[in-house]
């Protein structure tokens, strides 16, 4: 007997937490969330599940009002990893998987935590926990930079978006009078 399809007008998705929408469009978390949601045990499968589901919508937002950079999920997440050449002493390690190729060290002095002491690598955009002289912290190349030399950056990205600050690399040369 032949019978009527409907098409589904409701999202197969739930309702997403308004503090795990928070973490991963880099918000504030509501003044009643739990400040622990982003620490619980199962939270790296939690917010990568919930990052699979949102990105393509989170990425749009974000690239139109903050070109050339990317939340901290996708650093989290999709960022490029090190191949296992690089990995070194955490080759054999549960953190292997998850440890991100860095935004390149331009100038200062420091070294990596995980250098210093017996700590896992960890990054917050790209940048490695550091541990050194506070008189001359390190600097870093820019998001942008980054994306463009691994050429992640979108079509709308691409055209010349200014740096927040100018290349320290990049000097100009003296005029002669």
């Amino acid at each position: 007997m032949p019978t009527t399809r409907r098409l589904r007008t409701r999202s197969r998705r739930e309702a997403i937490d308004p503090a795990h929408w928070a973490i991963l469009t880099d918000a504030p978390l509501p003044a009643d969330a739990n400040p622990f949601t982003a620490l619980d045990a199962e939270s790296y499968d939690v917010m990568r599940l919930l990052w699979e589901d949102y990105r393509a919508g989170i990425l749009a937002d974000w690239i139109k009002t903050k070109p050339g950079t990317r939340p901290a999920m996708w650093w989290r997440y999709d960022a490029p990893r090190l191949n296992p050449a690089q990995l070194g002493r955490w080759s054999r390690t549960v953190v292997a998987p998850r440890l991100i190729e860095t935004r390149r060290k331009l100038r200062g002095d420091g070294k990596p935590l995980h250098e210093a002491l017996n700590y896992a690598p960890t990054h917050d955009y790209g940048i490695p926990a550091w541990f050194g002289d506070p008189d001359n912290p390190p600097v870093f190349e820019s998001q942008h930079a980054y994306l463009k030399r691994h050429g992640l950056l979108l079509p709308a990205e691409r055209r010349k978006i200014a740096e927040p600050y100018p290349h320290p690399l990049h000097i100009e040369p003296t005029k002669r009078w």
